[in-house]
Formats: C-alpha cells, sequence, structure tokens
C-alpha cells in the first residue's frame, strides 16, 4: 500500500478546493454578508434618536431606564434588529470560511465556524436582556419611591456588567476576534483572499479583541462603535470580492 508522505499530507490539506463558483451562488453569498453589514447599521439608526445609542450605554443607571421607559418600542425595534444581525453573524463565517478554505471539512474552517458558533450565543444572551430585563426594570423604576428607585438601579448596572460581559467581551471581542483572526490567517496561508483583503480582516479582529485586553489587566482602549464598524465595512468588502471573484475559495 502505498503512503502519503507527512508533508504531501499537510499540503493536500492546505490547499483550497479549485472548483468554480456560478454567478447565482457569487451573488448569494454576497448578498448574505453585505445584508448582513447594512443590517448593523440599523440599531443606531432606530436607538440613536430613540435613547442615544450607544452613547447612552455610558450614562448614570437612572437616565438610561428613564430613556428606555420613554421609548418602548424604538428599544424593542433596535435590540430586536440588533439580536437578528447577531444571529446572521453565522451563516456570514460559513460563507467567509467556504470562500477561504474552499470546504467547511477543512480544520481551520471548522474552527471558525465554532468560534463563530459561541460568539453568536453569548451576542444573543447579552441582548436579550435588553429584550427582557431591562424594560421591566425601566417600567418598575418609573414608579418607584426614591429607595426603591437605588435599588432598582443597582440591580440594572449589576445587569448590565454581566451581560455586556457575556455578549461585548466574549461574543464580540473574544470570540468574533479568533473567528475572524483564525480565518484571514488561513487565508494569508493560502493566498486565497487579496491581501488587503486579509489584512483588512486582521486589522478587524485584533481591534476586537483589544476590547477584551482590560480583562486581562492591559491598559488598552478601543471604543466598540470603532472596532464593530471596522468589521462591517470588512464584510462589504468581502461581500464585494465574493461577487465578483469566480474562485470558490
Amino acid at each position: 500500500m502505498t503512503t502519503i508522505p507527512v508533508a504531501n499530507r499537510f499540503a493536500i490539506a492546505d490547499t483550497p478546493a479549485p472548483t468554480g463558483s456560478s454567478t447565482p451562488n457569487r451573488l448569494l453569498d454576497a448578498s448574505i454578508v453585505i445584508g448582513t453589514a447594512l443590517l448593523s447599521f440599523v440599531p443606531i439608526a432606530i436607538l440613536g434618536p430613540a435613547i442615544g445609542w450607544p452613547t447612552s450605554l455610558r450614562a448614570p443607571a437612572a437616565d438610561q431606564l428613564a430613556a428606555i421607559f420613554k421609548a418602548p418600542q424604538a428599544v424593542a425595534s433596535g435590540y430586536g434588529v440588533y439580536l437578528l444581525f447577531s444571529v446572521l453573524v453565522l451563516p456570514v463565517m460559513l460563507v467567509v470560511a467556504r470562500r477561504v478554505f474552499g470546504s467547511l471539512a477543512h480544520p481551520m474552517a471548522q474552527l471558525v465556524i465554532a468560534f463563530a458558533a459561541l460568539s453568536v450565543l453569548a451576542r444573543s444572551i447579552g441582548i436579550l436582556r435588553w429584550l427582557t430585563v431591562m424594560p421591566q426594570l425601566a417600567t418598575a423604576h418609573a414608579s418607584a419611591e426614591p429607595q426603591g428607585k437605588a435599588t432598582i438601579e443597582a440591580i440594572f448596572r449589576a445587569v448590565t456588567v454581566w451581560g455586556g460581559g457575556i455578549g461585548e467581551l466574549l461574543g464580540v471581542a473574544l470570540f468574533m476576534a479568533a473567528s475572524v483572526g483564525i480565518a484571514m490567517v488561513g487565508a494569508l496561508h493560502l493566498r486565497s483572499l487579496p491581501t488587503w483583503l486579509s489584512g483588512l480582516g486582521l486589522v478587524s479582529a485584533a481591534l476586537l479583541f483589544g476590547m477584551f485586553l482590560p480583562t486581562l489587566g492591559i491598559a488598552f482602549n478601543v471604543p466598540i462603535a470603532v472596532s464593530a464598524s471596522l468589521v462591517s465595512v470588512w464584510m462589504i468588502a468581502f461581500g464585494v470580492w465574493a461577487a465578483l471573484s469566480k474562485s470558490a475559495a
């Protein structure tokens, strides 16, 4: 029986499939990625005028609760769209992994998908607090006595820290950074994407991970609006490339 040298095995595993991609498939991939990227700006358009989001997240608890109470429909709509965007991150990274590695069976592609799935789960848990707990706290806060208001504000701050730790630190800063970063390292190794596009993705992943560094005791301030916006720009660029590129990987 003929054996394949170890070096050749790795070469085979690292080589993306050379199969072509039809125009409908390219347009579908592009639509998924670009549509999701554009969807990320909708929450700002809804929540910005209504409650001053995302800068409102740095406001005192009493101010945030009052804003939520005054605009319950906008909060529900805005965070509902944000939840939808977060869920669609998984199909986006499925497209990215397939286009970069040529097959979802590639070990690195599976890592990309696994971290994307973890990102979606953590993001969803973090966002759900704005659709469930926070509106109830806002309603209770509006009619509470001063002592009761103080208690509700303390609960609000605790839930915010807990939810933000799961959604932003784990979901966005750690898991999404890992998913995008692994995909772009693979793209550079396989040369399956233009170098500038892989580089933009790596910078996006680095900025996302920069949000996690303070939890490790490293002073590094990256506004989530900046890092998230750059990821959306990278998605749009990737979608345009996917629509124009004829290769599957």
